[in-house]
């Protein structure tokens, strides 16, 4: 599963469900547009395991409340 939301014409943050080693991962990365239009990812981003999503989301609606 991908989302992709727009942070500007030529930035992109991609959220994805992945698999690495066995592992079930989330992967929050940012993609910037190519001089040859082609979307690419950047080094800045996250991954955690998917078994850590309750605990991540949990933050985040914290942060969101305050």
């Amino acid at each position: 599963m991908r989302f992709e939301l727009e942070r500007s014409e030529t930035e992109r943050l991609i959220i994805e469900s992945t698999e690495y080693k066995g592992h079930d991962l989330v992967t929050l990365r940012i993609y910037f547009l190519s001089k040859e239009e082609e979307w690419l990812p950047t080094k800045k981003g996250v991954t955690f395991r998917r078994e850590q999503l309750d605990e991540v989301l949990g933050a985040l609606t914290k942060i969101k409340d305050e």
